[in-house]
């Protein structure tokens, strides 16, 4: 438990200064920070009663608004005890995102020092896994921070093609599960990792028992697809109502700058400041942990190491698929593989090319390690090894906005269990990130609301949209009391571009609205007929 301890301690130094603040500091601003603090206060919320689990309280009336982005049920049921202590919604996210991150490195650790016998490897591959240029740069996206059981997958994996035990056939298919529960992405990815890691071996397995092989990985892949099948079901629904598909025009390639790409200290300002400008991803790996690796495929005697290869390919293969988009015939590709179908930034696949990355460096300093001349001196290289490529990575402080919780006049719609709500400016439709910091302060009360963000835009948005643009008109009124809305949230700063509040109710005169209660520039109206 030290081993995980070490990494907690670098997941609150990375990340500083949140730890002084957790229940403050966080990327509440409009976008995908504050879309994914209220996902994951939403699972965590909702996992109780999972029927109801993905018809998310966004987007009313719509159906499984969850699905149509990422629903991230690991998170969200370690997210649970916090949620259910009613702590602070930002509080919820910045712990689960450091246990993220922690956990993450732990699992790398392990793995490494059980494939080499070296905790200096251990210690240095789960440091690169876990705190890297791309994790460091998502924040905001806890399901990329969540990749603890890709190394779950590889000590597994290695274990069928060399045993072709049932027991770690069984393993094989809920680690796989628990990946794709983090993240659509994750799981799409974790596949393309496997396969590549598993052909790579071809040559072994094939030899010994490919049959038996084969049926085990078949297996594997049976029990994740039954343990997944209630998730996968929600986004096929989706896909099935709305026709909601990532097309090939719409892939997001990585590009060969991504790869030299960081926005760590020691190199954003003295070289790649334009690199990361013009990137879709930042996947710069690292000098050291580049020297590593390069150490590590010099050596013969890891050259014949079965599972350096299988890494070796991974990384290879999977630093193709990001670039697969660019390819003439990608459109072919996209049509004929349904894991081109499922994701559109192809990009990201650069996390699991640092992860193999993490654990090649792992294999360097172990070779490192057997060939060092003076073992006593040892512990001290092995530790000034891992504080450097920490420091490599290094972005602390990080740049956070402070949160000073959901107002409370939002208890007032907590009250009224049927309450049914839309939130005032509602953004065009260009412009609806700007829903994000309405769906945090539904934290405090869950109810339904007009309002919404997510990774589709249904066509009911434009309706409401349109809707609103004429409110308070009889028209506008009485289209939501038909619709069954019951409260308007009235942020009038923003209604008025900004200008003080000066204490009036502008709504006074309108028959249909009734103003419940106010806290400075938020008024809540209940709408009556």
């Amino acid at each position: 438990m030290l081993s995980l301890g070490v990494f907690v301690l670098l997941s609150l130094a990375h990340t500083w200064p949140l730890a002084a603040a957790p229940s403050h500091w966080a990327r509440t601003d409009p976008g995908d920070g504050a879309f994914n603090i209220w996902v994951l206060n939403w699972v965590g919320h909702m996992l109780v009663h999972p029927s109801r689990l993905f018809d998310a309280n966004i987007f009313y009336p719509e159906r499984l608004t969850l699905a149509y982005s990422e629903a991230m049920i690991v998170q969200g049921a370690l997210a649970m005890p916090l949620v259910a202590a009613g702590r602070s919604p930002v509080l919820v996210y910045n712990i689960t995102l450091l246990a993220g991150m922690a956990l993450t490195g732990w699992a790398f650790c392990l793995l490494v020092r059980r494939w080499t016998g070296s905790w200096s490897a251990g210690f240095v591959a789960g440091s690169l896994a876990a705190f890297n240029a791309f994790s460091l740069a998502n924040l905001t996206h806890l399901q990329f921070q969540h990749v603890g059981f890709m190394a779950v997958l590889l000590f597994v994996l290695d274990r069928v093609l060399a045993a072709n035990r049932k027991r770690d056939m069984t393993l094989l298919g809920v680690a796989f599960a628990l990946q794709a529960l983090t993240s659509i992405y994750t799981m799409v990815f974790a596949v393309w990792m496997l396969l590549f890691a598993a052909l790579a071996r071809i040559t072994e397995w094939a030899r010994r028992a490919p049959l038996v092989t084969l049926s085990r990985l078949a297996g594997a892949a049976a029990i994740a697809g039954v343990l997944l099948f209630p998730y996968l079901l929600q986004y096929w629904r989706v896909h099935d109502a709305t026709g909601f598909v990532r097309e090939a025009a719409d892939a997001q390639a990585a590009g060969l700058t991504d790869f030299l790409a960081t926005a760590a200290r020691v190199h954003y300002e003295a070289w790649s400041k334009p690199y990361l400008q013009a990137s879709t991803v930042a996947a710069f790996p690292g000098a050291i942990a580049t020297g590593l690796l390069l150490f590590a495929v010099s050596r013969r005697e890891n050259l014949s190491n079965p599972r350096l290869r299988m890494c070796l390919a991974a990384a290879i293969g999977c630093t193709l698929v990001a670039f697969a988009p660019t390819l003439p015939l990608y459109p072919l590709l996209h049509s004929t593989i349904a894991l081109f179908q499922m994701v559109r930034a192809l990009s990201n696949i650069a996390q699991v090319v640092l992860l193999m990355v993490a654990i090649l460096a792992g294999f360097g300093v172990a070779s490192l390690q057997g060939i060092w001349p003076h073992s006593r001196s040892w512990p001290l290289v092995a530790f000034i090894l891992m504080m450097a490529v920490n420091a490599e990575a290094t972005r602390a402080p990080m740049g956070y906005v402070w949160f000073d919780g959901v107002p409370a006049v939002y208890d007032v719609l907590a009250r009224e269990p049927a309450a049914v709500v839309v939130e005032l400016p509602f953004p065009l439709p260009q412009q609806w990130f700007l829903n994000t910091p309405y769906m945090v302060n539904s934290t405090r009360h869950w109810r339904p609301l007009l309002n919404g963000y997510s990774g589709f835009r249904p066509a009911s948005y434009y309706e409401h949209y349109d809707l609103m643009r004429k409110f308070p008109s009889d028209e506008a009124i009485l289209t939501l009391l038909g619709e069954g809305v019951t409260h308007v949230v009235v942020h009038q700063r923003d209604m008025n571009n900004g200008a003080p509040d000066d204490r009036y109710d502008p709504f006074e005169k309108v028959g249909a609205l009734q103003l419940v209660t106010r806290d400075n520039d938020i008024l809540i109206y209940r709408l009556r007929r």
